[in-house]
């Protein structure tokens, strides 16, 4: 069971993935007036590529994937997995409580995500 405050990261971390994914998507849509940094031309190479909503839909399950993963894998290492020769943790200042107590943050995410998708 996820505290109040467990649901409101995984719920921004969730809205984070969202909005990115969806902007990522977004600007290669043929009437999109998004523009990002494109000093080498990839973002034209792929709009010029990606050219039906088949195309973009696909695209946006990888990106959401990807996204999905970093998290994660961010998450994991907060939770004491990889290379970090250290602790870390994420404390409410309010209440100096650590919100990994009682949970893997990695893997209540991704139940989270499973259940709100």
């Amino acid at each position: 069971m996820l505290t109040e405050k467990q649901r409101l990261l995984f719920e921004n971390l969730k809205g984070i993935k969202d909005t990115n994914v969806d902007l990522s998507v977004g600007i290669f849509h043929p009437e999109s007036n998004i523009q990002w940094t494109d000093s080498d031309g990839a973002y034209q190479f792929l709009r010029n590529k990606l050219n039906s909503e088949e195309d973009l839909k696909a695209l946006a399950v990888i990106q959401n994937e990807l996204v999905e993963q970093v998290i994660y894998r961010i998450l994991e290492m907060i939770d004491g997995y990889g290379g970090l020769n250290f602790e870390v943790d994420l404390i409410d200042q309010e209440t100096k409580q650590s919100l990994r107590d009682g949970i893997q943050l990695h893997d209540k995410f991704m139940d989270h995500l499973y259940k709100n998708e």
